[in-house]
């Protein structure tokens, strides 16, 4: 068997991260944590115009569905989706700006 042992293949990992630094990812999704980058995402008439006019122009494609909305931000798709008629809308936002997501839902 030319099969590597378990140490073998190990032996190839990189170091686990440090889990107290920050990483590049931190510093991306708490960029998104920020109110003022979703209300001029959502002030952007064109772009969210446009969104909304795809999703509800294609309530064929969403009755009944299950969406999955990844980097939901505020959830404005996913109030689209459901209002296209999605069955179930699931939205997952790694940015504290979840917690304003959630009470916009709740709210609508």
């Amino acid at each position: 068997d030319d099969s590597p042992s378990l140490e073998e293949f190990r032996s190839d990992w990189p170091p686990v991260p440090d889990q107290a630094r920050t990483s590049n990812k931190d510093y991306y999704f708490n960029s998104y944590a920020h109110f003022g980058i979703h209300e001029d995402m959502l002030k952007d008439q064109v772009r969210t115009g446009s969104y909304m006019r795809a999703i509800l122009g294609s309530k064929q494609l969403f009755a009944g569905k299950t969406v999955l909305d990844v980097g939901s931000g505020t959830g404005i798709l996913c109030l689209f989706a459901a209002k296209a008629g999605a069955r179930r809308v699931i939205g997952i936002e790694c940015s504290d700006i979840v917690e304003h997501a959630r009470a916009i839902a709740e709210k609508n």
